[in-house]
């Protein structure tokens, strides 16, 4: 969920923190413990989730409910409807597959904030489509530009640039996409604002051979830029710095997987 030029206009719409968390959001987390054949109750969503000690030096986890995912998610699918996107099939389209699918017996979430980024870890029993992803974030589709005409955000400029970053291979791991996502948004009254933002796309066997959808995003808040801080970032790199680096965020996804195979 965590992290898109959508999730962007629906905070600033919205006007609402709760709502900073459109791929996943939650501490107080609810989920339904899967069905197994055994005698021994299988490890429920909320058990697999990191704990706090394994989380980014500074973050510190804070409540929310799945509820709150699941009405952000709504929210940001019927305003994703007043964003044109170029190219034009670079328009995200897994959000609106797994999204609505979501409830609270079958999703974990966990969110967790610093000074200067938020943290988020989703698990659900649903599959999302990790392919659709790829198609809308790499090739032609890794500088993507967005358009809102509606709302406080209308007529911005938001271009997203989109960095894969190295393959995550493990055993219980069925596919996995990890990015960074650099966004530059242009308002109508020529401020420039970034950020950067980091997310994995996971699905992950289970011991009991059941494949659940692991979601975990890093981001930073948005923050105005000047054009000395544009010219002088290195082509390729974020000009926004994220809470942790690349390869720190693949150890945390690393860390993820593995408590959800264990």
């Amino acid at each position: 969920m965590l992290r898109s030029i959508l999730s962007r206009f629906a905070r600033r719409r919205a006007r609402v923190s709760r709502a900073v968390l459109v791929a996943a959001v939650g501490a107080t987390v609810l989920g339904a413990a899967a069905c197994g054949g055994s005698d021994d109750p299988e490890p429920s969503l909320p058990s697999a989730l990191l704990t706090a000690d394994r989380l980014p030096a500074d973050f510190t986890v804070v409540p929310m409910m799945v509820n709150d995912l699941i009405v952000s998610n709504r929210n940001t699918l019927e305003q994703s409807k007043t964003v044109a996107f170029t190219p034009a099939e670079c328009a995200p389209t897994a959000d609106a597959e797994f999204n609505p699918q979501l409830t609270e017996d079958n999703s974990a979430l966990l969110v967790a904030q610093s000074d200067n980024g938020t943290f988020s870890e989703l698990l659900s029993s649903v599959r999302r489509d990790v392919d659709a992803d790829r198609r809308s974030t790499t090739g032609p589709c890794a500088v993507v530009t967005a358009v809102p005409s509606r709302g406080t955000l209308a007529g911005a400029r938001i271009v997203t640039t989109t960095v894969e970053l190295p393959a995550l291979r493990d055993p219980a791991v069925e596919q996995a996409f990890l990015i960074r996502n650099d966004s530059v948004t242009t308002l109508s009254g020529g401020e420039v604002r970034a950020r950067t933002g980091l997310m994995a796309n996971v699905l992950v066997r289970r011991a009991d051979g059941e494949v659940v959808t692991l979601q975990v995003g890093l981001s930073t808040a948005e923050r105005p830029v000047t054009e000395e801080e544009r010219a002088a970032v290195v082509p390729g790199s974020p000009l926004v710095a994220a809470p942790v680096s690349d390869d720190d965020f693949v150890r945390l996804v690393r860390d993820a997987v593995a408590r959800v195979a264990d």
